[in-house]
């Protein structure tokens, strides 16, 4: 009977950790949000500075037009590398060299972000992202 009961309380013992594993790995596993949830309306920052990797979410949940202002400082002969996307859509890419401005049209789908990609500190050398102005047009 002792050797029977060792049986059954190593099974149940590997039955919980099974059970335990499968409940952290669906917990833990990534699930996109739906596009419109994604977007909570708020104040449109105008200005804004990427001293490293990061980005910076602008809260506008309506069709428009935007203009950004986007100014790069360049490290070992390359600028930021900046990213406007809005949820899963892509609506710019590019590297920054200078003052450029970027016309994209929203469609106020989901989380509207300008990401910087490819920070570098080598002094004196140091790759930063400037959001210098902000402009907001009806579609």
């Amino acid at each position: 009977m002792r050797g029977l009961g060792w049986v059954l309380g190593l099974l149940a013992l590997v039955l919980g950790l099974e059970a335990s594993l499968w409940s952290l790995e669906a917990g833990l596993s990534p699930r996109p949000l739906p596009p419109k949830a994604a977007c909570h309306p708020g104040p449109l920052p105008t200005r804004a500075e990427l001293y490293t990797d990061g980005v910076v979410e602008l809260p506008l949940c309506r069709a428009a037009t935007l203009e950004l202002l986007l100014e790069g400082t360049l490290a070992q002969g390359v600028g930021p590398y900046a990213l406007l996307a809005e949820g899963e859509r892509v609506l710019w890419q590019g590297e920054v060299r200078g003052r450029v401005w970027v016309r994209v049209r929203v469609l106020g789908q989901g989380l509207l972000v300008l990401a910087f990609v490819n920070d570098l500190y080598q002094p004196p050398e140091d790759r930063n992202l400037f959001l210098r102005d902000l402009k907001v047009a009806s579609p």
